[in-house]
């Protein structure tokens, strides 16, 4: 049965915040605590340790600001969605300009404004009184330490087992992958055929691109892969793989990061 509006679970909303100015970090701690149906169970300087947090900590909601170091509110929504899809994600900004405005549209998320912190306590206990939700599985921590590296690019982290456990819009819109992530594996993407093009519009099979090529020689490795624009055309983007080691040298995974080359600090969009 859903609950009604004045309806809640025995125990409080569980909320992480992020933002990295130490001052609207302390009013928003203020403001959040005096809401009845809700406990704080942490609070983030940045995307990377706002996604930590919610693995950790298992929070119903989330308030992401979007201008964070490291990986900033729209990264780090991405990720949270990935492995806690049921969580409730909310973004905040000081400046809500039409690109902020249409990134969080497009991630199907709101897009509070700082200035206006009522509106955001108001939805936060909102969502405290709403539907509770299954949590999905834990994050792996290979996903951190790709998108600690390159959080602009477009990230397809891939397990040894070849198992995938993340990949952000930007992967799936190159890739046609669904997004929200699902659970895919390399044998998935091999099942889909050719996923890119060589210069002159010949096949460029996936076990000869550089994804395959690092989880097969444990070594780094970068070539430029032509994909089909909306219009027709082939767009050349550069696809770089890098593997990572646990401490005994083992092989732990491959972050496979897919860039503009003329363009190398924009995302991919669709």
């Amino acid at each position: 049965m859903t609950k009604g509006a004045n309806e809640h679970r025995g125990a409080p909303a569980r909320v992480v915040f992020a933002d990295d100015d130490a001052i609207l970090r302390e009013l928003l701690r203020g403001l959040l605590g005096f809401l009845p149906h809700v406990t704080v169970v942490g609070e983030a300087v940045d995307g990377i340790e706002a996604v930590q947090l919610v693995a950790q900590h298992y929070p119903d909601t989330v308030l992401l600001d979007i201008g964070m170091p490291r990986l900033d509110g729209f990264g780090a929504a991405e990720v949270i969605r990935s492995f806690r899809p049921q969580t409730r994600l909310m973004l905040h900004t000081a400046e809500p300009d039409d690109e902020k405005r249409r990134r969080a549209k497009a991630l199907g998320l709101p897009l509070l404004d700082k200035l206006q912190l009522n509106a955001t306590t108001d939805l936060v206990e909102q969502y405290a009184v709403s539907d509770e939700h299954p949590l999905a599985t834990d994050i792996e921590p290979l996903v951190l330490v790709a998108l600690a590296n390159r959080a602009d690019a477009g990230v397809l982290v891939v397990k040894a087992d070849e198992s995938i456990p993340f990949y952000n819009p930007a992967v799936a819109a190159v890739l046609d992958l669904p997004f929200p992530p699902e659970r895919v594996t390399v044998a998935d993407l091999r099942a889909r055929g050719v996923l890119g093009l060589r210069a002159d519009g010949s096949p460029y099979p996936l076990e000869e691109q550089p994804l395959a090529q690092a989880l097969t020689g444990r070594t780094p490795v970068t070539d430029v892969v032509y994909l089909h624009a909306e219009d027709g055309s082939l767009r050349p983007f550069t696809m770089t793989s890098l593997p990572f080691f646990n401490p005994g040298g083992e092989l732990i995974g491959v972050a496979n990061y897919v860039t503009d080359p003329h363009h190398p600090s924009l995302r991919i969009t669709s």
